[in-house]
């Protein structure tokens, strides 16, 4: 007997939901238990109601699907995911690189059948990490993020960031001691952009690339980072401690 996947299907228009809805009721392996339109309680959502899989669309005010793919991921939350969107040569080429599938929109009978089939096959054989690291790496420029900064933009390859501090509306990038970039955007939205893999919110206004941590101190709740010889400290609560602690070990 096929397994029932629990399935939430996230997109800003309600048409297209409504669609979705009345083709998988032909498919008695899916059970549709909640829908979202737009990305605003997406996440919560997802929190209440686990599902096994989640058709997100791509391109939704606030928050893109990518951007939710990427918050589920970490929060240790790795349903599947099927992405939905109108046609978008970028989008599609990062979806493929990372091996996900998607359906264009508007989503047809024929083509949300070979998803699903496909979907049964491969259940719980594929990497959810590398497949969301791959994502992130190939729906940005070449691997590079732009960055709104006071005089216009600047792009930014996050494996030379190694901290980000920020202060209400403005932050600082840092790729070492003596090297920064100020950009106009707070740290919530800086967060959501760096691939959710390898940077980790230690505090509230700080942001530290997992690659160059070497040491956390449980007794002066501190982590240390190094590069290049250099070795630079920032306190990080107890909780969040726990936290990175979970974090690595995926």
């Amino acid at each position: 007997m096929e397994p029932i996947l629990r399935t939430i299907i996230i997109d800003d228009e309600e048409k297209a939901i409504l669609n979705l809805v009345g083709l998988l009721k032909s498919f008695p392996q899916i059970k549709v238990v909640a829908q979202e339109t737009g990305s605003a309680n997406a996440l919560e959502t997802i929190d209440n109601y686990k599902p096994d899989l989640i058709f997100l669309d791509i391109h939704m005010p606030g928050k893109s699907g990518f951007e939710i793919a990427g918050e589920l991921y970490r929060q240790g939350c790795k349903p599947e995911i099927i992405f939905v969107t109108a046609f978008d040569k970028y989008a599609i080429e990062a979806i493929r690189h990372a091996a996900f599938d998607y359906l264009l929109k508007p989503v047809k009978q024929e083509e949300l059948a070979t998803a699903i089939d496909r979907l049964l096959v491969k259940q719980l054989q594929q990497d959810r990490e590398q497949q969301i690291k791959r994502l992130f790496e190939h729906s940005s420029n070449k691997g590079k993020l732009k960055i709104s900064t006071t005089g216009g933009f600047t792009l930014i390859n996050p494996a030379d960031i190694l901290y980000i501090n920020a202060d209400w509306n403005y932050a600082e990038i840092f790729y070492e001691s003596e090297k920064n970039e100020l950009v106009t955007m707070n740290i919530g939205s800086l967060e959501e952009l760096l691939p959710p893999m390898d940077f980790f919110r230690i505090n509230r206004s700080t942001i530290i690339n997992v690659a160059y941590l070497v040491k956390v101190s449980r007794k002066h709740r501190t982590a240390y980072l190094a590069k290049d010889g250099k070795e630079y400290t920032f306190k990080i609560p107890l909780l969040n401690i726990r936290k990175l602690e979970r974090f690595l070990e995926r």
